[in-house]
């Protein structure tokens, strides 16, 4: 199954979640949810079997490339 991570240290608005939510699991794909995070670590750990990833101003560096290894796109909202 697809999956799409919402990774933040700065959580979205919930309405913006729950839009995201319901047009990810509409079109038939898994959402995770990595807010408000504090070490780099807890996000190298959720990259590591996403296809895709929303973050905000999340910085997306070679090492979080390189643990996403299934990794598609990257969208950065905002």
């Amino acid at each position: 199954m697809t999956k799409v991570l919402i990774a933040t240290d700065k959580p979205f608005a919930a309405s913006a979640v729950n839009a995201i939510r319901n047009v990810v699991e509409t079109a038939g794909f898994e959402l995770k949810l990595l807010e408000k995070y504090t070490e780099k670590k807890q996000l190298l750990d959720a990259v590591a079997d996403v296809d895709a990833m929303i973050v905000r101003s999340d910085i997306v560096d070679a090492e979080v490339i390189e643990h996403a290894k299934n990794l598609k796109i990257v969208v950065r909202a905002g």
